[in-house]
């Protein structure tokens, strides 16, 4: 007899939705129906700067290494180890300094590099960090790379939400959730897991049956999360 697959929303950027399914071990995939409703879309901004081949460069995220040059050795400081992985990838020495760029900062600024950085970032950002390591004396400069531009939720997603029926959505970043507060129907009760308090802050407004927040701010406590709350809900 086989088991109804609990359908999940999936909110990210299209390329990181299917990374993050990738990873999801295989008895959990086969729990999930997975309802692809990506709520930004990252497109190209600007062009990318002169870096010097002394400078370094901060990534926050894994789009930032998409659209920067490659790295050729120089160094890279990265939030999460998925982002310097992707930064290695690319050819960039990367180090993990965190996994928030509050705790980037703090590194950052306990031990100051020799060298000019660049903050390779989407036109969207939180946290001020070139703001704050240029406070502490860095010299540090922010470039928008690319875009996060805001997607309504699409139809499928919506059927499923306003449906009587048991629907999780994991969610990964403020502005996605916001995102999702505003389009998500009002007579939708989703089970919600937040990569972390900042982003189940603006998702408080819904009726939802459940609001939970991963343990750690990273893909695999999102996964771990994931992995418990499929078992609650299962059990109605």
């Amino acid at each position: 007899m086989s088991v109804a697959r609990i359908p999940v929303i999936m909110t990210r950027p299209e390329g990181s939705n299917a990374r993050f399914l990738d990873a999801m071990p295989v008895d959990m995939r086969r729990c999930v129906h997975a309802v692809l409703s990506p709520l930004i879309e990252i497109v190209q901004h600007d062009a990318v700067p002169n870096i010097g081949a002394r400078d370094a460069v901060i990534f926050t995220s894994a789009n930032g290494v998409r659209f920067a040059p490659e790295g050729l050795g120089r160094d890279a400081y990265c939030v999460g180890d998925a982002t310097r992985q992707a930064a290695a990838r690319m050819g960039w020495s990367g180090r993990c300094l965190g996994e928030t760029s509050a705790g980037l900062v703090d590194a950052l600024i306990a031990q100051p590099p020799d060298a000019k950085l660049w903050h390779l970032s989407g036109l969207h950002t939180r946290g001020a960090i070139v703001e704050k390591l240029a406070a502490a004396g860095l010299t540090a400069r922010r470039v928008p790379l690319y875009d996060q531009r805001l997607l309504p939720l699409n139809r499928d997603a919506l059927a499923v939400l306003q449906a009587d029926q048991r629907v999780i959505v994991p969610l990964f970043s403020p502005r996605t959730a916001h995102q999702f507060a505003q389009n998500c129907p009002k007579k939708a009760t989703p089970n919600l897991l937040c990569l972390s308090d900042a982003v189940a802050e603006p998702l408080h407004i819904l009726n939802s049956r459940s609001l939970d927040v991963a343990a750690s701010p990273n893909a695999r406590a999102m996964l771990d999360g994931l992995e418990k709350l499929l078992a609650r809900v299962s059990l109605g």
